[in-house]
């Protein structure tokens, strides 16, 4: 594996250079979209959901992996951050509980 902040020429402090992969998810019901932006650290995965949808409460357009109220709701325990599939995992199972609950708050 490729130690992106090691194998290229760019020391800041600081500073950190770590590749992403990119994944869109669509809900069939309602067609609200997010991208799954899937972080790729030297040893560890995290990830962000993005959606641009201007339906969606802004509080809910930009989620993360570590975003405590949104685990503590949904009841997630800890993941295997050094899984990329499980970490993917988690993503997918938040998006769809987020959206069950965005659909219900606001009926949208």
């Amino acid at each position: 594996m490729v130690n992106f902040s090691k194998d290229f020429n760019y020391h800041h402090e600081g500073d950190y250079l770590y590749p992403a992969e990119y994944y869109q998810f669509r809900q069939a019901s309602t067609l609200n979209t997010f991208k799954i932006e899937l972080l790729c650290f030297d040893t560890s995965y995290a990830f962000h959901l993005i959606s641009d949808n201007k339906s969606i409460p802004e509080e809910y357009s930009f989620v993360t992996i570590n975003d405590f109220e949104i685990n503590e709701e949904f009841g997630f325990e800890l993941v295997d951050f050094k899984s990329k599939h499980a970490v993917l995992q988690r993503a997918i199972d938040t998006l769809v509980l987020l959206l069950f609950f965005l659909i219900n708050l606001f009926c949208f």
